[in-house]
Order: structure tokens, then C-alpha cells, then sequence
């Protein structure tokens, strides 16, 4: 309550402008704006008045503004939580009659957030292409490809947002991919980028995590934490995109900003997490737990928490070596629609040996709300939005360029034997899961183990004789393990089911030539070069293989 001055005023009542403006212009008109990604705008006096009602509701219930941790569980930059006397500004303003004010006390509403929040970004980049989203239908998951100019190394320190259709985009995630496979995922897809959460090869830049949602300040990076952009790495957008009933066109653009030095500070982000989920229709506790020891100190940067539509509740710990704990992330009603990654108002000092423990729970009962299934449904892992995922990405930040290396190390051994102990559970229920055997193999090849993919390879290749990337892996093996009289069959039937793969011709032919058959590795080892004449390799083999074959 304040005391208003004017005559023509009642005394001590609440008023638009000395009172409730400026606690909307904080902390809500970045999304309710003329042109902001809210459905309605919150700037003036009419457009606030007429839902005065409703701003008290959803303040008073905390629905609004939209903020998931809970406080006193982990202290986070940009925390977008009103104090319980900033909610009850509007509570007096509505009883008090919703009054305007004083002109006195108006003052200058935000300018729409037109502009770059960071500046001008050092390189502009766009979509290749607008999408065309259709008028009905689920939510989509959508990838798009973005190449880079030409310009050598960039050492990019921050990333701003920008979609082009606030109703319809969602959520967003940048990604990179080193080798192209992106590309080539895009490629057979007809339409503009292409679909789904699953994003080829591409993975997030050295140890950063860059996401967008509605309303979020972008974070102006790091000191000295830049990470490495070439111009012969893509860019990909990933975009979360609704339907809102009438086709909608669909671009974006993203601001990078670039350091003048290379980082001297080298963050690593990992996943605590896991795929063994399967929930019972009825099931209101489904419970997915993770943990994963330091094997470094580290300071704890940032979090980014994830599930579906089933989520209900979210924790993580970290317990100390000194047998302390602290409790640095709660969500006790997850929303979905409104994730967001969280940075940590001052880094967390964790030493070497602190275990960080996850716990989230689901509900997958009709009591959930936001249950998109009635009746009630099993639901089981996946990337789809009405599958469930149990995910939490941590960054974090060695102390030393010998830390971050051995946790990175650490972090990919620990990566590798969840993926094969998953693998195996799924194959203990179906022994003939080919999708399970062939990425258990694929996994034992990754970690330099041809002798343990041979048996779950095989078993997928006789399930599945006609997939060309099975008879390959299993020719590989063979050939690592020096059986290169077995590799040439399955290097041979890959090469056929696949005859422009310029990859696994070259894998062929160098097994031939193990084998001293050197006309037919020739023949092979020139397909290559008319297939791929940039590489070099490859126009080398040649050359040794015909010196071999005149001798």
C-alpha cells in the first residue's frame, strides 16, 4: 500500500503506476509485450487492468512468473521468482479497484525488445530456409542445418537467440557437428532440416550448454570460456515447435559472439540419467534415480533438467567426501513447457570424490494434468515428447587442463558402461532386440573391444541380414581382430547393400590388399577416388596398390 497524494484520489490504496508497473516490467513484460512470445501484452494500464484477476491468480498459485526451482535448494542467476510482497501488490491493487494513478508517477514502459539483449553479435546466422509448420497436429521436434561462412577459427563466448515466430517456437538448443552427419541426415529429408530429438552427430560445444526459452536473458558466457567454431563445422538448431491451428511459417536466427583469444578455461558437461524406463499406467511414483563420483575437483557451473509430460518431481545432491551433503536443484511440480537451464548465481566448489545423485519421479495416473494420455497409458523411453526421458545435464569446470582431461576420460568410460549395462538388461528381456545388439556392438567397437562385438553383432546380423551398417561393423571387427578372411564377406555384402559408401569401400579394399588380392582392392580403391576425389588418402592407396600390383 502506498499513499497516494493526489485530492482526487482515495487515500492509501495501491496504483498501476507507482506500484504494479514496475514489478511487471521486471519480471514479466519480457514475454508479455506487443511482440513478445506470451499471448497477451502486460506493458499498460488497460492491458494490465482488464486481467487483473488473473495476474493475482497465477502469482498468488506461483504458476506465474514461470520458475521451476524451488528456493533454498541451490541459488540460481536470473532467478524469475516474485517475493511474497510483490504478490501481494497485486492482491491490494485489485481489492483497491485496480486504479491507474497518478500521472506524476507514470513512468516510461520497457521498449520491446526489438534489438540484440547483448549487442550487436559479431556474426548473424539464419536457417537455410523458412519451415512451414502445419496448421494441426503434435508438437514437433525440428533440426536445421546451418553452415558457416568462411573465416577460419572463431572462439565463440556467447549465443543469442532469436526466433522469427514467437507463437509457435517453444524451445530451442544449438548444437555443432564436426563431421557431417547432420548434413547428411538433412539430405534425405525433403523438407527443411529434419525431424525428431535425436540430433545425428551433433553434440554441445565443448562442454557449453545453449539453449533458449521464452522470457530467458541470455547469458553473456564465461571469462575465458569460449568454445572452438570452424568454418567447416554446422551448426545445429534444434527447435521445438507447437501448432497453434492455422499454418505457420517458421525461421530463427542466432547472434554469436565472439572472444578475441582462444579459452583459458575448459569446462566439461556431462549426464547423469537413464534409457530403463517403463511406466505402468496408474504408476503416480515411478521413480529414476543416477549418481556419478568426481574424479576431480570441480566448480559447478550450470544444470539443465529434462523429462517429458510424466515428470513430477526432480532433485539433485551432492554428497561430500567429508560425509556432508547440499541440496542443489528441487522442482516439486515439473512443467514441461517450461524448462529452462540454470546457471548458479556463484560457482559450487565440489572436491574430488563429491558424488552427485539425481532423483526424479513420475506420475502417470489420470491426477496428472499434464498426463497427454486419457486413459492413462504405459510409457516408455524415448525421444519422442509423449515417450519419457530422465535426464541431467551438469556443467562443470576442472581446475586444471590435466583434470578436465581425465574427467573427460572418466566421464566417457562411465558413459560407455551404462550404455552396455542398459543394453544388456534391454537383451536379458528380448534376446532378439537387434536395436540392442546392434548398438551393444557398437559400443564395444567405440571403446577398442572388436572381440566382445563380434557375438552381439552376429546375432544381429543373422535377424537382420539386408542392414548395411551391421555387415559392416562386423567386418570391422573382423578385421581388427585379424580375421580378415571372414571381414571381406561382410565388408563385401556392406559394399553391395551400399555401393557409394566411399567409407566402408575403403575398408574393403584395404582388407583385399591385406589378403594380397590386390586386382580386386584396385578396383575398389578406384570406385573410391571417382566417388571422393578430395581425398587424398585414398589417391595414395591407389598409387601403393598398383606399385604392388606391377612388382
Amino acid at each position: 500500500m502506498v499513499l497516494v497524494s493526489c485530492a482526487d484520489d482515495p487515500i492509501d490504496v495501491t496504483t498501476f503506476n507507482r506500484d504494479v508497473a514496475p514489478i511487471l516490467w521486471e519480471h514479466c513484460a519480457g514475454c508479455h509485450q506487443p511482440q513478445g512470445s506470451a499471448p497477451f501484452s502486460l506493458v499498460t494500464y488497460d492491458d494490465a487492468q482488464k486481467r487483473a484477476r488473473q495476474i493475482v491468480q497465477v502469482t498468488e498459485s506461483r504458476f506465474m512468473p514461470p520458475w521451476l526451482p524451488e528456493p533454498g535448494h541451490g541459488s540460481f542467476a536470473g532467478a524469475r521468482r516474485l517475493t511474497d510482497d510483490e504478490i501481494g501488490v497485486f492482491g491490494d491493487w485489485l481489492n483497491d479497484g485496480e486504479l491507474e494513478g497518478q500521472r506524476a508517477d507514470r513512468r516510461e514502459p520497457p521498449p520491446p525488445t526489438e534489438g540484440w539483449q547483448l549487442g550487436q553479435p559479431d556474426l548473424v546466422v539464419q536457417l537455410p530456409q523458412p519451415y512451414e509448420l502445419a496448421a494441426e497436429g503434435v508438437d514437433v521436434y525440428r533440426n536445421f542445418v546451418i553452415r558457416m561462412p568462411r573465416g577460419g577459427v572463431r572462439w565463440v563466448e556467447a549465443v543469442e537467440f532469436r526466433p522469427l515466430n514467437l507463437r509457435v517456437t517453444h524451445h530451442a538448443r544449438l548444437l555443432i557437428d564436426r563431421d557431417g552427419r547432420s548434413r547428411q541426415i538433412d539430405a534425405d529429408d525433403p523438407l527443411p532440416g529434419f525431424a525428431g530429438m535425436e540430433i545425428g552427430g551433433a553434440t554441445t560445444p565443448d562442454g557449453s550448454l545453449i539453449g533458449w526459452t521464452p522470457g530467458r536473458v541470455p547469458h553473456p558466457g564465461h571469462p575465458g570460456m569460449a568454445w572452438r567454431l570452424d568454418d567447416t563445422t554446422d551448426l545445429v538448431l534444434q527447435l521445438h515447435l507447437v501448432p497453434t491451428g492455422r499454418p505457420e511459417s517458421v525461421d530463427a536466427t542466432v547472434g554469436l559472439y565472439f572472444a578475441d583469444e582462444a579459452p583459458t578455461l575448459h569446462p566439461v558437461a556431462f549426464v547423469l540419467g537413464s534409457r530403463d524406463i517403463d511406466i505402468a499406467a496408474g504408476d503416480s511414483q515411478f521413480v529414476v534415480e543416477d549418481d556419478y563420483e568426481l574424479p576431480v575437483d570441480v566448480q559447478l557451473l550450470a544444470i539443465y533438467p529434462h523429462a517429458h509430460y510424466l515428470g513430477k518431481t526432480m532433485q539433485l545432491e551432492a554428497s561430500f567426501p567429508n560425509g556432508t551433503s547440499e541440496s542443489l536443484l528441487r522442482i516439486s511440480d515439473w512443467d514441461f513447457n517450461w524448462q529452462d537451464e540454470y546457471h548458479y548465481a556463484d560457482p559450487v566448489a565440489l572436491p574430488r570424490g563429491t558424488t552427485l545423485s539425481m532423483r526424479y519421479t513420475y506420475d502417470n495416473t489420470s491426477s496428472n494434468p499434464r498426463n497427454p494420455h486419457e486413459p492413462p497409458r504405459r510409457v516408455v523411453y524415448g525421444s519422442r515428447t509423449f515417450d519419457e526421458m530422465a535426464e541431467l545435464m551438469v556443467q562443470v569446470l576442472p581446475a586444471t587442463l590435466d583434470d578436465h582431461r581425465a574427467l573427460q576420460r572418466h566421464r566417457t568410460d562411465n558413459l560407455m558402461r551404462k550404455a552396455i549395462d542398459y543394453r544388456l538388461r534391454r537383451l536379458e528381456r528380448n534376446a532378439d532386440d537387434v536395436a540392442s545388439l546392434a548398438a551393444l556392438g557398437s559400443t564395444y567397437l567405440s571403446m577398442d573391444m572388436p572381440a566382445d562385438a563380434i557375438d552381439p553383432l552376429r546375432r544381429a546380423v543373422r535377424l537382420q541380414p539386408t542392414d548395411v551398417r551391421l555387415q559392416n561393423n562386423l567386418g570391422y571387427a573382423l578385421r581388427q581382430l585379424g580375421r580378415d578372411q571372414e571381414a571381406v564377406i561382410h565388408l563385401e555384402k556392406a559394399v553391395g547393400l551400399s555401393p557409394d559408401n566411399a567409407g566402408m569401400r575403403f575398408t574393403l579394399a584395404e582388407t583385399l590388399l591385406a589378403l594380397d588380392r590386390v586386382d580386386e582392392a584396385i578396383v575398389h580403391y578406384e570406385r573410391i577416388v571417382e566417388l571422393r576425389p578430395d581425398i587424398a588418402s585414398a589417391r595414395e592407396a591407389l598409387a601403393r596398390a598398383r606399385a604392388r600390383q606391377g612388382r
